[in-house]
């Protein structure tokens, strides 16, 4: 795999490590038969085999700069990406897309088909909404945040006033401890083993009520 995509030489590469929402017709059928795993590997062979990928491509010349994207900087920037984990507006096109609109958000429906009959009928999309508080909002901006390699606190409180290593000393303390994390200064790195997982790793900063939630 990895010899023809370093002969194409691409401005970036994306490598995501297989899952099966809720909203495939994978998992539907997984459910109809009751099978409770996944017919893929386990997470810790995806997470071996993508830090097996991002260490070819590092020694290819690319910089790994999310879980999922090592980008060549001097020749390619992912405005989404970068624009996205800074949490401005978007319009939401696409089943289960989140729109935010200024300090609302919003989620399309879950599922394929009544996203087409509300186009069809020429109805809102949306399935659900929220007006988040200032602490959730401050929360959906760190989860954001934490996907990148390196982020500055001083962002944080400057936006919300907020002390980032004060308000979730528990759980970094956690993630440094296991080697996920390493505080140097205002900025806070994630290690590798750190971003191959970091969307299970950033429910320890939920709200109570919202970690054991299904979300599509």
């Amino acid at each position: 795999m990895y010899p023809p995509t370093l002969e194409l030489a691409p401005d970036s590469v994306t490598i995501y490590q297989m899952e099966i929402p809720y909203n495939t017709q994978i998992y539907q059928e997984m459910h109809a038969a009751g099978k409770l795993v996944a017919p893929v590997a386990d997470w810790q062979t995806k997470r071996r085999w993508v830090a097996h990928a991002l260490a070819e491509l590092e020694q290819a010349g690319y910089t790994v700069a999310s879980p999922t994207r090592p980008p060549r900087p001097a020749r390619t920037r992912f405005v989404y990406r970068d624009s996205l984990w800074q949490g401005p507006t978007w319009s939401g096109l696409g089943v289960a897309f989140v729109l935010a609109c200024q300090r609302h958000a919003f989620q399309n429906q879950h599922d394929f088909e009544p996203y087409v009959a509300a186009l069809r009928a020429g109805e809102l999309r949306s399935f659900r909404a929220l007006t988040p508080t200032t602490e959730e909002r401050l929360i959906r901006n760190w989860c954001c945040n934490s996907s990148s390699a390196a982020f500055a606190t001083a962002t944080f409180a400057d936006k919300f006033g907020v002390d980032l290593k004060e308000r979730f000393a528990d759980a970094l303390g956690h993630l440094s401890a296991e080697g996920f994390l390493v505080e140097e200064g205002d900025w806070l790195h994630l290690t590798r083993d750190g971003l191959l997982q970091v969307d299970r790793l950033v429910h320890d900063f939920f709200l109570p009520e919202h970690r054991h939630a299904r979300y599509a």
